[in-house]
């Protein structure tokens, strides 16, 4: 007996409207050739899988800000001195409290762990902290003067660096290596996935030689970029965090729908999905630089996006279920509401990212193309993957409920716990609206005191070695010896002079920078050594190397960069010489800069994107207008609440912090285009509800609490599966990546329950009937129907038990 058949004696099945559209065809094809459409999808993933392994080693941890003066120091250091490009690391020698590095015991140590290290293959050269450095050379040289001279020279020893501590305690030594850093990590790649000490690379051959020789009571810590490269903290949770963000995705979305197969195919999709992403920003790296943390960041993304609209699909789906829709008509449904819905959320989200493509700096670029792309293979998969699974499932989608899953559905969705909240804010909106707002600026107020930096060696785990290094470093020589400048000067075009010569010519920069020069001469330089010649008979460049009297994150240092680059521009003006201050301390306050500059062009671009997407979706000026104002206050408060926990400490052991750390300069931009684009998921989602009600009822009061009602308990949902995937990479050890897990859990947690349950219903009562207006002279452009088919369903289909989640009646 054929049910679809009325001739057969079954019950007639609803009809599919005759407009169904391009996406509802296209889901009921897919449907109907589900395992054809299966079958390309494992193609795609096998291809993905081979490319996320082949190309895994062409990701970089190469970082440029181009037009910049700290990336002209760079630039600089490769082409006069390419030894100074040489990866290096630090060796920090101490001893317990109340000894001494200076008894011949402790010395003959070092000397042996010098020695030894000399010996590793691949170091070209290691300083011994009792004869290597400055002064020990400035001494020696002195020594052989005549004694004006002498004393003259000697007068300077005050104002170089010495490389043992004052109370005898601590000293270190450089180590440089024959080959760049880059060289290094393609010879001996990174995995993430072990400690520095467990697998062949740079950091462990150090590590070995150390082992050898060093006694029991002298401690050798390494530090540097070689360490800072190698020796990433590792952890069981933050290895699994995709995997752990899964999961937990997985349990939200079996209570949600209490069925196995309600929960296996959104979960199916998500995971092919990313998998799939990750493939397609892996062979990204193969035609551009792609930064190591941008696959994590895209994952994160992903998996989060693909559960969200997985699951605002399969909830329509199972809704036409049981109103005795055919499977694939079912499917075509569903892609032609939810599915479009999907589609322009998603659409949302990488018009956002791709807002990263406004700032000039490559790795941040790349991020947004490359998350840009996950995005888009995450809606591919929605609109022609989850279909096809759809077709598998057919009625069998709620197979295998919880016993304990809810199965009684109010009836009247006005009357349920969330029609009854809409109604309570409708009825009050100028109190919901304020009190909402005012929450809102009161967690984004600690912005207001934001410090930008780059977290640095002591907000790393303690056990971890460069930790330690960085400690003893700023206990034993002042936080400026972590965080060095270097001053590259190149000679008038000509013929070469020798160094002798050279001096005088650079006398000018000599003075702006204090060397030669009485300690204390430049206010906030503690040591300035220079200038050092690329080649003392024939000098065309020279390097100076300064030390702050404060730390790389101290704003006196931010201020002394700025003060030394207006001198230098002062002392080189007619001159011929060329000057570039660079290190890692200046290469963070140039990228501040940059990212200060661009970012209010990023969130401008952003949100006229954003403005004009949802103007042609919804025919309407105030709704996209709303949309844009809630979802900036909202990534606001997100902002304030991350400044309180990493920078201010409030709380930061629930995130792992051992320490305070400043904000990285990028992470509110990067924030910024993700949460904007995920906030209009909601938008969307809610909306497109919300106007379906209206088209029916045209009762403003009545749309928006039907609207809600129908939607909320989907995205709490939704928001509750992308918080707990975002809120897993909190897990990873990396500051960067836990700041960015924990802002984006924030905010969505912000978006989800005070922004769409609180402030838009209220917003859209005062708005009434305008909140559909469209000026006349607008009603050229297209219009962008999300709503779906105007169908023959039911004007207002029951929230059936498909739809309901354990405790119902609570929020």
């Amino acid at each position: 007996m054929d049910p679809t058949n009325p001739a057969s004696g079954a019950s007639r099945r609803p009809r599919l409207p005759a407009n169904l559209g391009f996406l509802g065809r296209l889901g009921r094809f897919i449907s109907v050739h589900h395992r054809w459409t299966l079958l390309v999808w494992v193609v795609l993933l096998v291809f993905a899988g081979y490319q996320s392994v082949h190309d895994r080693h062409d990701l970089s941890n190469s970082f440029s800000i181009p037009n910049t003066d700290s990336q002209n120091a760079l630039t600089l250091l490769s082409n006069k001195f390419p030894a100074q490009n040489a990866a290096t690391a630090t060796l920090v020698f101490s001893v317990p409290t109340g000894e001494t590095l200076t008894t011949p015991a402790h010395q003959a140590a070092v000397s042996a762990a010098v020695a030894e290290i000399a010996k590793t293959p691949g170091v070209a050269a290691v300083g011994n902290p009792f004869t290597d450095n400055d002064q020990s050379r400035l001494t020696e040289l002195a020594a052989a003067l005549p004694a004006a001279e002498r004393a003259a020279l000697t007068a300077l020893s005050p104002n170089l660096p010495v490389s043992v501590s004052a109370d005898g305690r601590v000293a270190y030594a450089t180590v440089t290596f024959q080959k760049t850093l880059p060289e290094l990590t393609v010879a001996q790649p990174v995995d993430t996935k072990l400690a520095g000490g467990e697998y062949a690379n740079a950091y462990r051959a150090l590590s070995d030689s150390v082992a050898k020789v060093a006694p029991s009571d002298l401690s050798v810590a390494i530090g540097g970029e070689v360490a800072d490269t190698y020796n990433q903290p590792v952890s069981w949770w933050a290895n699994h965090a995709d995997e752990l963000g899964l999961g937990l995705g997985a349990l939200l979305l079996l209570l949600a729908f209490g069925s196995v197969f309600g929960m296996a195919i959104p979960l199916a999709t998500a995971l092919l999905g990313a998998v799939t992403a990750s493939g397609f920003v892996f062979l990204l790296a193969t035609v551009t630089t792609v930064n190591t943390f941008v696959p994590q960041v895209t994952l994160m993304i992903c998996i989060g996006v693909g559960l969200d609209y997985s699951l605002l699909i399969v909830t329509r789906y199972r809704q036409f279920i049981a109103e005795d829709y055919e499977p694939h008509d079912a499917a075509a449904l569903a892609l032609a509401t939810a599915g479009k819905a999907a589609l322009f959320a998603g659409l949302t989200v990488c018009i956002a990212l791709l807002g990263l493509v406004l700032v000039p700096i490559p790795v941040v670029q790349n991020l947004g193309i490359g998350a840009a792309i996950g995005v888009a293979v995450m809606i591919l998969a929605a609109t022609t993957l989850l279909p096809a699974l759809l077709g598998f499932a057919g009625n069998k989608i709620d197979r295998f409920r919880l016993p304990f899953g809810s199965t009684n559905a109010d009836p009247d969705p006005a009357t349920s716990f969330w029609g009854r909240f809409a109604e309570a804010m409708s009825q009050r909106p100028w109190a919901a609206l304020i009190g909402g707002v005012a929450v809102l600026l009161l967690l984004a107020s600690p912005f207001l005191h934001v410090q930008f930096g780059i977290p640095d060696d002591s907000s790393l785990p303690n056990g971890l070695s460069q930790r330690k290094a960085f400690v003893l470093i700023d206990e034993g020589f002042g936080p400026g010896a972590n965080g060095p400048l270097l001053v590259v000067a190149t000679l008038p075009k000509g013929k070469p002079p020798a160094f002798t010569d050279a001096l005088k010519t650079l006398a000018p920069v000599s003075k702006a920078l204090g060397a030669l020069q009485p300690a204390n001469t430049i206010p906030g330089v503690r040591y300035s050594v220079g200038p050092i010649p690329n080649d003392a008979t024939k000098t065309t460049a020279v390097v100076y190397e300064i030390t702050p009297e404060t730390g790389p994150d101290d704003p006196a240092t931010h201020k002394l960069v700025t003060s030394l680059r207006s001198n230098l521009e002062k002392a080189t003006a007619g001159t011929g010489i060329t000057t570039a201050l660079g290190g890692n301390t200046a290469t963070n306050i140039d990228l501040t800069a940059v990212v200060v500059r661009y970012l209010p062009i990023v969130i401008a671009a952003v949100v006229l994107g954003a403005f004009l997407l949802l103007m042609l979706v919804f025919r309407s000026l105030l709704v996209p207008l709303k949309a844009s104002l809630l979802n900036l206050l909202s990534i606001a408060a997100s902002y304030g609440v991350v400044v309180a926990v990493f920078q201010w400490g409030w709380g930061k052991s629930f995130v792992g912090l051992s320490a305070v750390v400043p904000i990285v300069s990028f992470v509110p931009l990067i924030m910024f285009v993700i949460l904007f684009g995920l906030s209009m998921d909601y938008e969307v989602f809610l909306m497109s509800r919300i106007r379906e009600e209206w088209d029916r009822t045209h009762d403003p009061r009545t749309s928006v609490v039907l609207g809600v009602a129908k939607t909320a308990r989907v995205i709490t949902t939704a928001a509750l599966i992308m918080i707990v995937v975002f809120a897993s990479f909190v897990t990873n050890a990396s500051p960067t990546i836990k700041l960015i897990g924990f802002g984006m859990a924030i905010a969505v947690l912000i978006d989800s329950t005070i922004v769409r349950m609180v402030l838009v219903p209220a917003a859209m009562e005062l708005f009434g009937k305008a909140a559909w207006w469209f000026p006349k002279w607008l009603h050229w452009l297209p219009h962008l129907n999300i709503e779906g088919p105007s169908t023959d369903l039911p004007a207002d289909p029951p929230l059936v038990a498909a739809e309901t989640t354990p405790g119902d009646n609570a929020p």
